[in-house]
């Protein structure tokens, strides 16, 4: 029986997160982290120059240029390890759970205490897909297939709906009844966004 995993979202602002590895998974996790406001320190021997591109001009993303050493993992609220070598994944996430720290190996799902998702934001409305880490280009596609779905515009429409509930709470003090309105909003969306339309 696999084990069940528990979803969460995680506030990273100002938590101190180390990337061991300067490649394009490096890349994909700092495309993940993006706007999340965390501090991000990058250990590798080289440097993608995507990774480059992308780190210039960012202050809370600072890049060290040697080997990783065990001292490097002190201190850190999450370790992303971003290197090819199943080996070396191991033998830092080790190091991490001593530490008491959660680490992620990139494409090593032997080696990880947690599964990065991939993410779907429309506004204060964010859905994330994971395959334990054993697929991501799986979730990739599933995550297009829900942008075609629910196009970015659309987070207008949530928005409003966020302020009718807030706003029904004061004209409709009676739980019952304010359930009632908002099953008809959620039964307008199924409608609209996810039953199949008949041939």
């Amino acid at each position: 029986m696999m084990i069940k995993k528990y979803p969460i979202f995680l506030n990273l602002q100002n938590r101190n997160l180390l990337i061991v590895g300067g490649g394009l998974a490096c890349l994909e996790k700092l495309q993940g982290l993006e706007n999340t406001e965390a501090i991000i320190t990058i250990i590798t021997r080289d440097l993608h120059p995507e990774v480059q591109a992308f780190v210039n001009g960012k202050n809370h993303i600072k890049v060290i240029l040697r080997d990783v050493v065990a001292a490097d993992l002190e201190d850190r609220d999450i370790i992303f390890l971003a290197t090819n070598d199943p080996e070396t994944n191991q033998q830092f996430r080790s190091i991490a759970k001593s530490l008491k720290t959660w680490a992620n190996s990139v494409d090593d799902p032997r080696n990880c205490d947690f599964y990065s998702a991939s993410l779907i934001n429309l506004g204060a409305v964010s859905f994330a897909i994971s395959t334990d880490g054993n697929f991501a280009g799986l979730t990739a596609s599933l995550r297009r297939l829900f942008e075609e779905v629910l196009p970015e515009g659309d987070s207008e429409l949530f928005e409003k709906i966020y302020a009718m509930r807030r706003e029904l709470k004061e004209k409709l003090p009676d739980l019952a009844e304010r359930r009632n309105v908002l099953k008809t909003i959620i039964h307008d969306l199924e409608n609209k966004y996810f039953r199949k339309k008949s041939d």
